[in-house]
């Protein structure tokens, strides 16, 4: 081998077949099949005696996706099925003298178009003569999809790919006629224009519908070749890829990942009473249990305490929420069925109210798409021994699913530097907290500095109504944006996403949000969330009226207080808070109390050099916001 020679390769693209998704299922499939996809690559490197540089394979701990792959391409049995997207759409990789990148080219190929295959063999095919041109609207969109990129240099080349990526070669067919309701820039798979030939179209999609399910594909949905892999791959992985991925069929919507704190609570305080609403909510028109409770610890163990509620915690998350049993759309139902529906709809809407009541609290409405992102890796493997730094790498990506399950979450990806996961929104922070954590001990061992790997990372907290692919184009630009350029890397940045966009954003540099234990977040919240009202430090009450009473003051940027010394700041705030109480708070006490909560209203940012720096005289209330979000949980009081 000739260690001198650097394959890079890339797969793409990322955002565009990742992102756009409807379902959490799409969303997971997007990631899953581009890190396969590379898997496949790897192999081909890996077979011709060469030895990958980023990500680091570890023979004696291999990745669970990487081996999967090996073994299926051998036709070996494979003792796992794993269904989380560990390998990174690009790698570099030492190859021997005489290599050919086309082959891993052709791998990434092959193992798409078997993919691709196999759903329509299984779907399409017997509906194709129903659409018009669908087969070849199929092979235009499955054969022109993939930008691929590779070069080869030496060992200290480590930007080569984003160089080669300048010289833009792949151009896409023209996609005309109607578009996917999922992938806009595609068209949709039936051929027809609606405007002139509705119920052709519709008689197309019907047929697939019945093929496929009536809830893998919805009503109003007419999907392209790419939206219909991604959202039917669980279905036939087995013959596609080799293994079973049984753990997706039954993928996590975002209002049962809004709902579950809400869900563990009702079944540990009134389980008779969750099993009685369930059998209930089974006579609804079209309903079935979609959700698989056993993928989160802490409905595992209530669960194994109170068995009789199983089926309460397996409902479609639409069956915890009010407005979403009141909404006739969400419930496919046949006209004769309609008033039928209805009654029983406004009878769950009843029972729900009434089992809410007996445990205290609402289900929130609100989920958290966590996003992280190591920061100049490029420039961290230039300076660095890059084998240390993929090896450290490996040693952070294999602990993240055990953190984010630990904090029942989803983990869609984890990949070196890269996580993404969806959780309920009493884990996001924690977990973040975690990784961010677990990351920089991952290096300990290396002869990195601690200062010079770090990460960033972008939390959303989105109603589980928002589109989607809305929520995570907005933690992107949280990630990009406000985390790594604004506050200057090693920082998490956080926003809350309502019906109407953005509520709130609020961002600090790590060492300001780790300064104790619980983090500044948890620890405002822990105080805030007292059960007897007279010893709660805050109340709705004083942020309101915080709101309310000094907006007025805000400078064009948002900042209030701006030229306002901290003491006079403190003193106004201490004197609106004593104002609020229900019972006596010495001045001291209230100064005491405002001076905390004012350390997450003060703007920080981390410089160049890594210098942390606090604003003296700029504050803004999306600190204080963001801590009256997290303690109602999106539930207006």
């Amino acid at each position: 081998m000739n260690d001198e020679m650097l394959l890079h390769f890339s797969i793409g693209p990322v955002q565009g077949f990742v992102a756009q998704a409807r379902k959490t299922r799409d969303f997971w499939a997007g990631s899953f099949i581009l890190s396969y996809l590379t898997g496949h690559a790897m192999c081909e490197v890996i077979r011709a005696g060469g030895k990958m540089m980023l990500p680091y394979v570890d023979d004696k701990n291999p990745d669970p996706l990487l081996l999967a792959i090996q073994k299926s391409r051998d036709i070996k049995q494979i003792d796992n099925d794993p269904f989380i997207a560990t390998l990174p759409n690009r790698f570099m990789a030492f190859i021997p003298a005489g290599f050919d990148p086309a082959l891993c080219v052709q791998a990434v190929e092959r193992a798409w178009q078997i993919i691709a295959k196999t759903v329509w063999n299984n779907y399409v095919a017997s509906v194709a003569d129903k659409g018009q041109g669908t087969s070849e609207i199929w092979k235009r969109q499955v054969n022109n999809i993939w930008e691929i990129y590779w070069a080869i240099g030496g060992k200290n080349d480590i930007d080569l790919l984003d160089r080669r990526k300048n010289w833009r070669c792949h151009v896409l067919p023209i996609e005309s006629g109607d578009k996917c309701t999922l992938m806009g820039n595609l068209q949709e798979l039936s051929g027809f224009i609606r405007a002139l030939e509705r119920k052709k179209q519709d008689i197309f999609w019907s047929a697939l519908r019945e093929m496929v399910g009536g809830y893998d594909i919805d009503e109003k949905e007419r999907l392209s070749a790419i939206a219909l892999i991604k959202r039917l791959l669980p279905l036939v992985a087995e013959q596609a890829i080799g293994w079973r991925l049984s753990e997706c069929e039954r993928y996590p919507s975002t209002p049962y990942l809004a709902a579950m704190p809400w869900i563990k609570k009702a079944v540990e305080f009134n389980p008779e009473g969750a099993r009685q609403y369930a059998a209930a909510a089974a006579r609804l028109p079209g309903i079935k249990y979609r959700e698989n409770p056993d993928r989160f610890y802490c409905l595992q163990k209530k669960l194994s305490e109170h068995p009789q509620a199983r089926e309460f915690a397996s409902l479609d998350g639409n069956c915890f929420f009010t407005n979403a049993l009141a909404n006739p759309r969400l419930w496919q139902v046949a006209e004769s069925k309609k008033s039928i529906s209805e009654k029983l709809r406004q009878q769950l809407i009843t029972n729900l109210q009434h089992l809410t009541g007996e445990i205290g609290m609402s289900p929130s409405p609100f989920y958290a798409l966590l996003l992280m992102d190591g920061d100049r890796m490029g420039a961290l493997l230039k300076r660095y021994d890059s084998k240390e730094v993929s090896r450290a790498l490996h040693v952070f990506s294999q602990r993240v699913p055990e953190i984010i399950r630990e904090h029942n979450g989803v983990l869609v990806y984890a990949g070196g530097d890269d996580v993404l996961a969806l959780l309920p929104l009493d884990g996001a922070l924690k977990a973040a907290v975690a990784l961010h954590f677990e990351y920089g001990r991952s290096f300990t061992a290396s002869k990195v500095p601690p200062e010079q790997a770090t990460i960033s990372g972008a939390v959303i907290y989105a109603h589980y109504n928002t589109p989607l692919a809305s929520v995570i184009r907005e933690a992107l630009r949280l990630l990009d944006d406000v985390a790594k350029t604004r506050t200057g890397r090693d920082s998490l940045a956080v926003t809350v996403w309502k019906g109407a966009g953005r509520v709130l954003t609020w961002a600090a540099p790590w060492q300001i949000i780790r300064n104790g234990d619980p983090n500044i977040i948890d620890e405002m919240v822990s105080t805030f969330t007292i059960n007897d009202s007279r010893e709660q430090e805050y109340n709705n009450t004083f942020f309101y009226n915080l709101r309310e009473r000094f907006k007025v003051l805000a400078d064009e940027e948002g900042n209030v207080f701006s030229g306002w010394s901290e003491k006079d700041v403190i003193d106004l705030l201490a004197a609106e808070y004593r104002r609020n109480r229900e019972r006596e708070v010495d001045w001291p006490t209230a100064q005491q109390r405002m001076e905390r909560l004012l350390r997450i209203c003060c703007r920080s940012w981390r410089d160049e050099e890594g210098r942390v720096h606090i604003a003296e005289n700029a504050f803004t209330l999306d600190g204080a916001l963001l801590v009256k979000f997290l303690v109602q949980k999106g539930v207006e009081r």
